[in-house]
């Protein structure tokens, strides 16, 4: 793997969330056999969100690429701390595809082009966790409270990229931050966290916890959205009568 650096600011979601601004960093896969890992450490709210997902290209040709990939949740504290999703802002070249083995047994990474991590906007790629019983009740924006990979978690997924001829993958495959990340349940609160991670190698980026990136921002559950709106529109009513 090729690490280069280049300057960029982290988006701000318009509303709720704001980002700090932060470096982008690029991960280049070139020849099968590259790694790269992504590391996401934080705390927030009591809790301490530690996670690491590794890429690995096993095989590519002109149109189609097949990464190996290892996720692990370290994260410890007060809430559950569920991994939800993650995603990555820019792959290049431009995907037609991506996709990843579904399973019956066990809960599965499913992977989306263009989606909505919200925190972060539009990500080219985001890649969340599946509950083969429900696989309709998950997104890259998030599941119910007891979705995603639980503290002390782990898995391992096959994630095959495609694109067209025209552009195809002969001058490799790049990631470019931000980073993303979706935790569900986290600290005493219990509400989201969405917040930036690093590339492990790069200065800042420690193997080993510390050096998470991009800040990070509360995201209510859809649960307390649904209450918020019950409650605006309980207000307009009031409103109403006493006009």
């Amino acid at each position: 793997m090729k690490l280069v650096k280049t300057l960029q600011a982290v988006a701000l979601c318009a509303g709720l969330i704001g980002l700090g601004g932060a470096q982008a960093s690029v991960m280049l896969f070139s020849s099968p056999g590259n790694s790269g890992s992504i590391l996401y450490s934080t705390t927030h709210d009591g809790a301490t969100l530690d996670a690491t997902m590794q890429f690995t290209l096993t095989s590519w040709d002109a149109t189609t690429a097949v990464f190996g990939v290892n996720v692990a949740n370290n994260s410890s504290g007060p809430g559950t701390n569920r991994l939800m999703s993650f995603g990555i802002d820019v792959v290049s070249p431009t995907l037609t595809g991506a996709s990843s083995p579904t399973s019956t047994t066990a809960p599965y990474w499913v992977a989306a082009l263009n989606d909505t991590l919200p925190s972060f906007q539009s990500v080219n790629l985001c890649l969340w966790q599946a509950d083969p019983t429900s696989p309709g009740t998950t997104s890259c924006s998030g599941g119910a409270i007891n979705d995603g990979l639980g503290e002390s978690g782990s898995s391992s997924f096959s994630l095959t990229l495609t694109t067209s001829a025209a552009n195809n993958f002969t001058n490799g495959i790049s990631f470019t931050s931000p980073y993303g990340v979706k935790f569900q349940d986290v600290g005493v609160s219990g509400q989201s966290f969405e917040f930036a991670g690093c590339i492990v190698g790069t200065p800042g980026c420690g193997g080993g916890g510390g050096g998470g990136g991009g800040g990070g921002g509360d995201v209510p559950e859809p649960a307390t959205l649904a209450l918020v709106g019950l409650a605006l529109a309980a207000a307009g009513g009031v409103r109403r009568a006493r006009r």
